[in-house]
């Protein structure tokens, strides 16, 4: 299969890394077959003007990482087998028969080897097992409001990705994440970059009772606005607002991330409706001008459903089952 190696010069990521990142993926997905020939170090030093160098480094990282295979005389070949086809037992066994091999040469019995063994297998389960769980969402607001809501998991180490960043580079999400966790659609989409399918978990989310509450409780003609850091958030509000209060004038989002002029948006409006804890996306100019507002502040997110939640919480509890046994 003819692969298109994009890299990009102007990222923070090495561009051996860009290379790596984009051959493993690929074999990963399945683009690359096991078997397949890569391009020398010369064909893809010249299809890409980048140094030699850059390439060996990358096809050399790759070849540790037992994803390539390099023949002399006759070029770089793929090798990666995917995990249904027996070769992870093989591999498994293949490293047990080394270990022993090494043990016995220590003078070990295998009565002493398997003592050891266990010795060392119930210290690893005696630390505090982690799993590393992404969050990806397309707006900033949502996007921390459900990572907070996971944050209370034990044994999590949590972190957030903005969607537009992992589409302009999507090896962003390692394989080396437990699970992947974002809405329906964005699911789709990374599944379709990413070789990491089972990982994925899809949740459901809704705006908070509170905000919906208050969204109710504004009266008929009341004049209401909606100060976003995002396009999407401004979206998302608009139209919760339309459907949960069809009585009130309601005005077209401000994003602040493109239109500072907060004060001016402001005037007039009975009622404005803003993210919560909009300190952490608003420069300070326009907190200020929040604190001096004298009508009504609604704070609004998004959330996980209950059973997202629960569903959430019994999938990283079983992952964390599985590294403790």
């Amino acid at each position: 299969m003819e692969l298109d190696y994009k890299i990009n010069p102007d990222m923070d990521v090495p561009i051996y890394q860009q290379l790596v990142d984009v051959i493993r993926n690929s074999v990963k997905k399945g683009e690359l077959a096991s078997g397949e020939q890569l391009p020398t170090v010369s064909e893809m030093t010249e299809r890409l003007g980048i140094a030699r160098g850059t390439i060996k480094r990358a096809y050399d990282e790759l070849e540790r990482a037992g994803l390539i295979e390099k023949v002399q005389g006759r070029g770089t070949f793929v090798r990666y087998q995917p995990e249904n086809s027996g070769s992870r037992k093989e591999q498994a066994m293949a490293a047990i028969d080394a270990m022993l091999d090494s043990l016995e040469d220590m003078g070990l019995s295998p009565s002493e080897i398997n003592i050891f063994l266990n010795l060392k297998l119930r210290e690893r389960a005696a630390e505090e097992a982690h799993i590393k769980v992404a969050v990806v969402e397309c707006n900033p607001e949502n996007l921390s409001q459900v990572s907070e809501q996971l944050r209370h998991i034990s044994g999590v180490d949590l972190y957030s990705y903005m969607l537009e960043n992992v589409r302009q580079y999507p090896y962003k999400l390692s394989e080396e994440f437990d699970l992947i966790v974002t809405t329906p659609s964005h699911a789709e989409y990374l599944e379709s970059v990413l070789p990491v399918k089972k990982k994925i978990a899809r949740m459901a989310l809704r705006p908070s009772a509170r905000c919906l509450a208050d969204i109710i409780k504004l009266t008929k003609g009341e004049k209401v606005g909606i100060v976003g850091y995002s396009k999407r958030f401004g979206e998302l509000m608009y139209e919760t607002c339309m459907v949960y209060n069809e009585d009130v004038v309601l005005f077209k989002a401000l994003e602040l991330a493109a239109d500072s002029d907060i004060e001016a948006y402001l005037k007039g409006k009975d009622a404005v409706l803003v993210p919560k804890s909009y300190e952490k996306y608003f420069s300070q100019e326009a907190v200020d001008v929040l604190k001096r507002y004298d009508g009504d502040i609604i704070d609004c997110f998004y959330e996980m459903d209950e059973g997202t939640v629960m569903y959430l919480e019994a999938k990283i509890k079983k992952l964390l089952d599985s590294k403790t046994i």
